[in-house]
């Protein structure tokens, strides 16, 4: 019926958000609108020009349209005039910048209901919006109120017909007296052409049985409503005795009987039946069992438990997915039966932390921890446990959903990084970082608790013979072996460090300096008894040892750093292995002696402007590639200007933390000389510019040289920074937070000493550097030690397939250098391809040949 589809409008649906189509060409404005018109309570959609607008229209109803008339192509005219031309239920505001009044006003009269001209502010067009939909909902209430006042004795009769529900009547014998429309439309029979026919025709044959025993059954038994569920033949299955499954209508039958009085008794004249098409539904049911069978599934093969519990005490699980017992070895019928509770399985140590973590993020909808949970066979997962709380209608909480993944190789993984991070690779003693963290613990108890402790500074004597002699690796041998020697010799609770090369720190903690000295002449004895045999050499090596006495009274850490390596080097000029007892009468000796310490030298070099830079050419092995190559180094000019290399003065300036103010006084001066030099940037490729560990965490350092090369951006692709590994994994964050801030900027790091180490192949892939300074210790037996050859070999590889260039130090002879072409290196460094040379003498060259 015409007039009541009109006014198809019930109350709830005249109170409903109205839905909005907003028509422009412009994303902001649309993105703008929809977020506007949504805080308020409106079902926005958007349509990007009129094409898609028409589009909308044609398959989706809306109450209000906002429509921009200038758009290219299809215009907001002609989206109007479809309007119109449709005959849409719609109120339209049309919003322009562009149009003029005229077609502004000719909008209005065509339809419109109001014009907002762009620039609008929100109020104005939320007052419009607010208007139109006031109207609207005014003129469909009195257009609703009025139709159905005049059609309401058809309103019977077209709820009927036009019910989703099958709705019919049957005579006595069982035959179609009348049908609704609905019974034709789905079914596809003509409704009238059903009269007469009998019911069980259109019954799927499996369930004709049923509808004849539901039909004798409303005859029998009077006024009592019968249900059943039939499966119905559509109009092309009437002959077919065995129809395809998906091809019939299930619906479920409400039947009730029909009598009418004769005579004294009423008498059964048919059946009224409605029918609900619940094909739909029992497709969705059987798609959300297997949907439902999937996911079980897809749980079960997943990495990560999940599970549902109760918040209350003791959290019993409601749910949890079979591979609980992958993870932790118990049967998900156990965690259901209440056998196996998780505040049972959880660690003592985290129960009581897991417990105040609930209570302190009470009413957050998700959360995250991190606990122990004990696997059957006794040992311990780490879990990472992700839950959601869900909550009823009254945001009253009802359970915890969540998921465990198995963190533990995280832990081990994390666990051995921080040692890593704190302790020596070649001989497992804690490194010098954690051991001046210690050592600064132990000078703050002093001042604050008065307590005593005792410094020990040892040097090895004569170690540096047996390194020359019997190479690196004897060297290492010789320190690890040396390491146990130690241990052996100190408490339990005494910290014992490698502090660098052949030097090693002992901390004392509440310990009386006649105890240290004791300890100290012990260390010395063993050392001196110990032989160390090397093949068929046997060595002896001594200790010489400082000793500090750390109290109330003691200084800064540098400076007791520095008295403690003041008196080990008096042990040594003393004649070696033995002790010296550290006194403030030391250093009146010692600058009466005209032995200034080294942290002093490099501060007065510094001041008088003493360092200066070298460099040192890097050769291109594949001899394609032309331009300048080279490294810059460090030296230092002392009082007598004599110069003095790195090797002396750099361990000091490390220990002293003086390094940072030196890579301060390298990177700027480097970069001040590439600038003032402009006719030398064109040849240059590789400029490498070396960095201690303590200048990767140093913030103004980094900043310097950020602020610096945003001025001179040319520089960045050209300068290349060099870390050694062990600087950068004693502060993995530090350090990877410096690299990738340069390299964002396009700056290169090379990796120097690569291969030292005994962990450089487990960091490598976490390190983001460009080059693999390969270490010149393989370099001397690469022609002829095959292990040698097979460690650079392998070094290359692994460097190339992670998309890294290598560098080969120590090239000193054209045997090595052809071995590393051969090889596939790709540069190499030393003494054959070019000495060191003061930076000075490249101005104005354009070739390092020469050098």
């Amino acid at each position: 019926m015409e007039l009541l589809d009109q006014a198809d409008y019930s109350e709830g649906e005249l109170e409903r958000p109205l839905s909005v189509l907003v028509v422009d060409d412009e994303p902001s404005i649309l993105i703008s609108l929809k977020r506007l018109l949504a805080v308020c309570g409106y079902q926005v959609t958007v349509a990007a020009g009129g094409g898609q607008a028409l589009a909308q229209l044609a398959n989706n109803r809306y109450d209000l349209l906002l429509l921009d008339l200038a758009m290219p192509g299809i215009g907001g005219a002609a989206v109007l005039d479809a309007v119109i031309d449709r005959r849409l239920d719609m109120a339209v505001i049309v919003i322009s910048g562009t149009s003029s009044v005229a077609e502004a006003t000719a909008t209005l009269r065509q339809g419109a209901i109001d014009y907002v001209r762009k620039p609008f502010g929100p109020e104005e067009l939320l007052d419009s919006v607010a208007r139109a939909a006031h109207k609207l909902r005014l003129e469909r209430a009195n257009r609703t109120m009025r139709l159905r006042l005049e059609a309401s004795e058809q309103l019977h009769r077209f709820i009927v017909d036009n019910s989703p529900d099958l709705i019919f009547i049957l005579d006595e014998e069982g035959r179609f007296t009348y049908l609704n429309q609905r019974v034709g439309t789905l079914l596809g029979f003509e409704t009238q052409a059903l009269v007469g026919r009998y019911l069980v025709e259109l019954i799927a044959p499996a369930y004709r049985d049923s509808a004849m025993t539901l039909l004798q059954r409303l005859s029998a038994e009077g006024r009592e409503i019968q249900r059943a569920e039939w499966r119905l033949l559509q109009a092309g299955n009437l002959d077919n005795d065995h129809p395809a499954l998906e091809s019939l209508v299930i619906v479920e039958v409400i039947a009730s009987a029909i009598f009418e009085k004769t005579g004294e008794s009423p008498s059964f004249s048919g059946s009224h039946m409605v029918a609900r098409d619940v094909t739909d539904r029992r497709q969705a049911e059987d798609a959300l069992h297997r949907t439902s069978t999937r996911l079980q599934h897809v749980v079960s093969a997943s990495p990560a438990v999940i599970y549902s519990r109760c918040p209350g005490v003791g959290m019993p699980v409601n749910f949890i997915s079979s591979n609980v017992y992958e993870m932790l070895g118990y049967r998900a019928e156990e965690f259901l039966g209440g056998d196996c509770l998780l505040e049972d399985l959880m660690h003592p140590d985290d129960r009581s932390r897991f417990k105040q973590e609930l209570s302190q993020e009470e009413g957050r909808v998700h959360s995250s921890y991190e606990y122990r949970l004990k696997h059957r066979d006794g040992s311990w997962r780490w879990i990472r446990d992700t839950v959601r709380l869900i909550c009823d209608a009254r945001n009253h909480p009802q359970e915890l959903v969540g998921s465990w993944l198995d963190n533990t190789e995280a832990h081990i993984l994390s666990e051995q990084l921080s040692y890593q991070a704190s302790h020596d690779a070649l001989t497992g003693l804690v490194n010098r970082r954690a051991f001046e963290m210690r050592l600064e613990q132990a000078l703050h108890s002093a001042h604050e608790q008065n307590l005593e402790h005792a410094l020990l500074y040892l040097d090895l004597d004569q170690f540096k013979i047996i390194n020359d002699t019997c190479g690196h690796i004897a060297g290492d041998a010789l320190l690890r072996q040396l390491s146990h020697v130690l241990q052996s010799r100190v408490r339990k609770q005494d910290t014992l460090a490698r502090l660098g090369g052949d030097e090693f720190g002992i901390l004392m903690e509440r310990c009386a300096l006649q105890n240290a000295l004791r300890v100290a002449n012990s260390l010395c004895t063993a050392v001196g008894d110990f032989r160390f045999a090397w093949v068929d050499k046997v060595f002896q090596v001594g200790a010489s040892i400082g000793v500090v006495s750390i109290h109330a009274a003691s200084d800064n850490l540098g400076n007791l750093l520095s008295a403690a390596d003041s008196a080990c080097y008096a042990a040594k000029d003393a004649g070696r292995n033995r002790v010296h007892l550290y006194t403030e009468d030391d250093v009146n000796l010692a600058l009466r002696r005209g032995e200034m310490q080294w942290a002093t030298r490099i501060n007065q070099a510094l001041e008088d402007n003493r360092f200066q830079l070298a460099f040192q050419p890097i050769l291109p092995l594949s001899g394609s590639q032309a331009g300048h190559h080279y490294e810059l180094l460090l030296r230092m000019k002392d009082e007598f200007g004599e110069i003095v290399l790195p090797g002396a003065f750099l361990p000091a300036a490390e220990r002293y933390h003086l390094a940072v103010k030196l890579d301060h006084w390298v990177v700027r001066s480097a970069l001040d000389w590439l600038s003032g030099n402009p006719e030398h940037l064109d040849d240059l490729c590789l400029c490498t510019i070396n960095l201690s560990g303590h200048s990767l965490g140093d913030a103004p350092l980094l900043t310097y040289l950020l602020e610096r090369l945003a001025d001179q951006p040319s520089l960045t692709n050209k300068i290349c920074f060099e870390v050694t590994e062990t600087a950068v994994i004693a502060n993995l964050g530090d350090a990877l937070r410096f690299i990738y801030a340069l390299k964002d900027i396009g700056c290169r790091f090379a990796l120097d000493d690569f291969g030292s180490g005994l962990s450089s192949f487990a960091y490598l892939k976490k390190l983001p550097v460009d080059f693999i300074k390969i270490d010149g210790i393989f370099m001397e037996g690469i022609v002829n030690d095959p292990v040698s050859l097979a460690l650079v070999n392998s070094i290359n590889d692994i460097g190339h397939v992670m998309g890294m260039e290598t560098i080969a130090e120590f090239v000193e002879n054209e045997r090595i250098l052809a071995q590393l072409r051969a090889i596939g290196v790709n540069y190499g460094q030393g003494y054959l391809i070019g000495k060191p040379r003061p930076l000075a003498e490249l101005a104005g060259r354009s070739s390092l040949e020469g050098y």
